[in-house]
């Protein structure tokens, strides 16, 4: 091979070189370009994903994916801390454990009836269930799920949120609401009771004057009789009145004299007696209903006790025997006085109610005492009625709790009594029981209040 061949040859592959080094520069400069843009992207998905992950794990709501039998593939620490569980507990337990037998039929027929299409969950898909905490505790919940298709198997995102404070919060609202109706109906009746006792007190004034009156007239005309009797004596012996002495004896003979002027008396005692129980009752129902009275009063808590007994009477009368403990150094004490006359009120009826269920043949007993120190007094009711079960001490307090029968209360006097006097007046109300023997309430109440409050009139 001639030179001549020879460099042509070098020729063409010096520029096959050239032309392949340029075509790897270009390609590694492309390449280079590709995996700084890849390491970017990947840089960014990395960025994302650790904002995704923390987003998941830092939202409030409960959030939890799972498979399309229910099984939790990653649950955010919401989830965790919600259920009560330790981190990565959660992962592989079914989901459906975590609710109540029929929460767990709600949950798998809310999943069932998602469609993969629709991808987004709104407000109104929440439904209210009852999950179960690591200890078994229910508590309210709201769920809501999407379903998604990944690599054509079904997969859930569940969204839940724990609505215990809120239930709290509209039960308190709840009975709030109850107790303003019962407070406003009180209130009512209380002017209902004021206006017809000061209508009553009027012609029962009128009845005590002519009973009164009668008794007073009833003694002179008996004077009168007297000597009417002495003359109708004297007129019998002498023979010309005989006729007329006749007919007035047979007439005082018709009309039982005697008999009337026996019983004519005690009659009247008796109106005087049932006029002074009357007037005692309207009074008690004027001091007892304090119309209108919102602002704290300086009242005699024994006085509002005797008031009290008098109106309830008529539900103890029949099942029990009252008895009272008045601490006669006892203070003027600060109070709403329509409320405290509630809570003594709502006590004694259940004392009253107490004893005529444990049943027997003679009377109950209900025992009130009053006591007091420097700082607060002490209002003991007692009765030696049937007693508080033990699984009933913790909930009597509870609105609407109650263990009577139909018409024997709707279980809101013990929690009105509750908040009346730790909520109005900063005291307490505490019992004592023993089932079958008896129980005491015991009312504690401040002795002394500030601002300075009206006394009583």
């Amino acid at each position: 091979m001639d030179i001549g061949t020879l460099e042509k040859r070098l020729a063409r592959e010096k520029a096959a070189r050239s032309e392949a080094e340029a075509l790897l520069e270009a390609k590694s400069r492309e390449l280079y370009l590709s995996n700084k843009e890849l390491l970017k992207a990947s840089q960014t998905l990395i960025g994302q994903s650790q904002q995704l992950n923390a987003i998941f794990d830092q939202a409030l709501t409960v959030i939890l994916l799972t498979d399309g039998d229910g099984k939790i593939q990653r649950a955010n620490r919401s989830a965790e801390m919600t259920f009560g569980r330790e981190p990565g507990e959660l992962k592989s337990t079914n989901l459906y454990d975590l609710l109540d037998q029929s929460s767990r039929e709600a949950a798998v027929a809310l999943e069932r009836q998602r469609d993969p299409a629709k991808k987004f969950m709104t407000v109104g898909d929440m439904q209210e269930m009852v999950g179960l905490r690591a200890d078994g505790t229910p508590f309210p919940l709201e769920l809501a799920v999407s379903v998604f298709e990944l690599e054509g198997k079904r997969h859930g995102v569940w969204i839940s949120r724990d609505i215990t404070a809120r239930k709290e919060a509209q039960e308190k609202q709840l009975r709030l609401e109850q107790e303003l109706r019962q407070s406003q109906k009180l209130e009512s009746l209380g002017t209902l009771a004021s206006g017809i006792a000061h209508e009553i007190n009027t012609p029962i004034q009128y009845i005590n004057d002519n009973a009164h009156f009668l008794k007073e007239s009833f003694s002179d005309l008996m004077s009168v009789l007297q000597a009417y009797d002495v003359l109708l004596q004297k007129a019998d012996t002498d023979d010309q009145y005989k006729e007329q002495t006749g007919a007035v004896r047979a007439n005082a003979e018709a009309a039982d004299v005697d008999f009337l002027k026996e019983e004519i008396p005690s009659s009247i005692d008796q109106t005087l007696d049932g006029i002074e129980r009357i007037s005692k009752i309207v009074t008690a129902v004027k001091e007892f209903s304090h119309p209108g009275t919102t602002e704290m009063t300086a009242i005699d808590l024994n006085q509002a006790i005797e008031t009290t007994l008098s109106v309830t009477r008529n539900e103890w009368k029949y099942v029990a025997e009252t008895t009272t403990d008045f601490d006669a150094g006892l203070p003027m004490v600060p109070c709403l006085p329509g409320d405290i006359n509630q809570v003594i009120m709502n006590l004694i009826v259940n004392a009253a109610h107490a004893i005529e269920s444990k049943g027997g043949e003679s009377l109950g007993k209900i025992a009130i005492k009053t006591s007091h120190s420097d700082s607060q007094v002490t209002i003991a009711i007692t009765d030696n009625g049937c007693g508080i079960p033990e699984a009933n001490q913790g909930q009597i307090f509870d609105p609407f709790f109650t263990t009577k029968g139909v018409g024997k209360g709707t279980g809101q006097g013990l929690s009105i009594a509750f908040n009346i006097v730790s909520q109005k007046h900063d005291g307490t109300l505490s019992f004592t029981t023993e089932e079958g023997v008896g129980t005491t309430f015991t009312i504690t109440l401040p002795a002394v209040r500030t601002p300075e409050v009206k006394e009583a009139v």
